[in-house]
């Protein structure tokens, strides 16, 4: 029997062929693939092997299985060995079939799928002994070497280690350079300099397999010197407001099972002290995120409360406050659990721009508040801009869309004013027909009409009668007239929107100027049209 390493503890097909069950044994077809892992054996008693074939199984059979299929039928019985990842077949020659047919030589030679024949006398009993007893003790090896590692993690859990203790104990136990990447703050620690210098990256997923719980990925990373690596990165789940990846410089091809049992140990360690900050910085993220929707909101009582509070923010020190609001809006819903990894991002750059900033959170809503000094400037939409363009155009982030709403100049008691000119510019500008906007209050022009209206209960009384109707009587023709209206009247750009023909979008014009009198080539009737669209935006459904 083979000797079983704790780096190698998985069987091939080659080292099988050199337990005594196999004296005598010869390769007819398939050699190429004798290095498949080999799992378990079983007897062949049926051809359905869809039902039940598995990865690393290997078939011991005399094809008696196979005498009722035709040749094409068992071309793709074969086809189906290769496509499960059998380990292989062994055969036994009896009086059924003496010999392996030429054509299924060549398949098995054209799909990889290993023949091993075996002596006629052989008995399949010492083969599945032989197989089986080296896989038991192959697992045998893992959970020693699990129960190794364990009591290791466990010691270092109780002297308080470090990220680095952890990722440094890591990497002895694989023998790879190990990377720790918080996404959202850019916090890279390597137990090799330079190995963290990457500027970007990219993700694929592995499925999951064998000894894995966490989501692993296969990583590329790229560096300022236009090399790239390839890292096996895991994803430690449970931190929120925060993405952490555990990165192993290898490809996934190079970890062992043993290697899998390393990393599942220490990532959970390592999620476990994570989650000792976590709890002490969200208990301070939402002291702070409380402070500021109460300081936006005028929840004080009195004036000394209100000091106190700019004070414990951090924000008392200069007369002039700004208001940023940001919604973001991520297109790909696959991939809507990562917007907090880029509300993370945004703020963290806004942070290193804007020193003297605090901020409230509630969804894809952020409110940015701003202090600053006479003799200085506020928030620059140019700077939003280039630093949401920025964001658009890495390929780290998932694809999605923002609005960026900016308040005037405000003292420290008319906080509240500026929060609701951002509100009313977020409510103003319907997420789902708004792409990439950058809003500054002061330059609404007529639509302050709209959010100066105190009671929005009563608001649709501006809407034209005629429009109230045709929305109630034709809604479709309504929302013809909004996609028309966003798309610059490009008929064909809001039939491409609608998913209807170009002259459908005339035909319903012309009804809607023939039934209700509203003709958009009118300025009056236009007027009214695009005021309804945003005064229906404002109300919602």
């Amino acid at each position: 029997m083979p000797q079983t390493t704790v780096d190698a503890p998985v069987m091939t097909l080659r080292e099988t062929l050199l337990f005594p069950s196999f004296a005598g044994a010869t390769v007819v077809a398939g050699e190429r693939g004798l290095d498949h892992s080999v799992t378990n054996a079983m007897v062949m008693e049926a051809a359905d092997i869809e039902k039940w074939g598995k990865p690393g199984l290997l078939l011991i059979t005399s094809f008696y299985a196979l005498q009722n299929l035709d040749e094409e039928q068992i071309r793709d019985f074969f086809r189906k060995v290769a496509d499960l990842d059998l380990a292989g077949v062994v055969f036994k020659p009896e009086r059924f079939v003496k010999h392996v047919p030429k054509f299924i030589v060549e398949v098995c030679d054209e799909l990889c799928v290993p023949i091993v024949q075996v002596t006629p006398d052989t008995k399949y009993e010492p083969i599945l002994m032989d197989v089986m007893g080296n896989v038991i003790d192959s697992n045998m090896t893992l959970l020693n070497r699990f129960f190794d590692v364990h009591r290791e993690v466990t010691r270092l859990a109780l002297e308080q280690p470090s990220i680095y203790d952890i990722i440094r104990k890591l990497g002895e136990a694989t023998h790879y350079d190990v990377t720790y990447f918080d996404r959202a703050n850019d916090i890279r620690i390597s137990t090799t300099e330079g190995l963290d210098g990457f500027n970007r990256y990219h993700l694929e997923e592995i499925p999951r397999g064998r000894y894995q719980t966490f989501h692993y990925y296969q990583a590329m990373l790229f560096y300022p010197d236009d090399t790239a690596r390839s890292a096996v990165t895991v994803l430690v789940p449970g931190l929120e407001r925060r993405v952490i990846y555990l990165m192993l410089h290898a490809s996934v091809h190079e970890l062992s099972p043993i290697d899998y049992m390393a990393v599942e140990n220490y990532a959970t360690l390592l999620q476990s002290e994570l989650l000792k900050q976590a709890a002490i910085e969200q208990r301070v993220f939402n002291e702070n995120n409380s402070l500021v929707h109460d300081l936006l909101l005028n929840r004080f009582p009195n004036h000394a409360a209100l000091e106190d509070a700019l004070q414990r923010l951090g924000l008392g020190l200069q007369p002039n406050y700004q208001a940023l609001l940001v919604r973001l809006s991520i297109t790909d819903p696959t991939q809507s659990e990562r917007l907090e990894d880029l509300a993370r991002a945004l703020t963290q750059r806004l942070k290193r721009t804007y020193h003297s900033i605090a901020y409230y959170q509630n969804g894809n809503r952020i409110i940015y508040l701003r202090n600053f000094s006479t003799g200085s400037v506020g928030f620059r939409m140019e700077t939003i801009e280039r630093t949401l363009s920025d964001m658009h155009a890495d390929d780290e982030f998932p694809p999605f869309v923002h609005l960026a709403a900016l308040s005037g100049t405000a003292d420290r008691d008319s906080i509240p004013a500026i929060n609701d000119e951002v509100l009313s510019v977020y409510r103003l500008f319907d997420s789902n027909r708004t792409d990439n906007q950058s809003v500054r209050y002061e330059d609404l022009g007529v639509y302050k009409l709209l959010v100066q209206v105190g009671d929005l209960n009563n608001i649709d009384e501006f809407i034209d009668p005629r429009l109230v109707r045709m929305r109630k009587e034709n809604p479709a023709f309504f929302e013809t007239l909004q996609v028309l209206s966003t798309c610059g009247f490009n008929y064909k750009e809001a039939a491409n929107q609608l998913y209807i023909h170009p002259k459908t979008i005339r035909y319903r014009v012309e009804r809607v100027r023939e039934t209700y009198g509203l003709d958009i080539h009118d300025s009056n009737d236009l007027t009214q049209i695009l005021l309804a669209i945003k005064l229906v935006a404002l109300l919602g459904a």
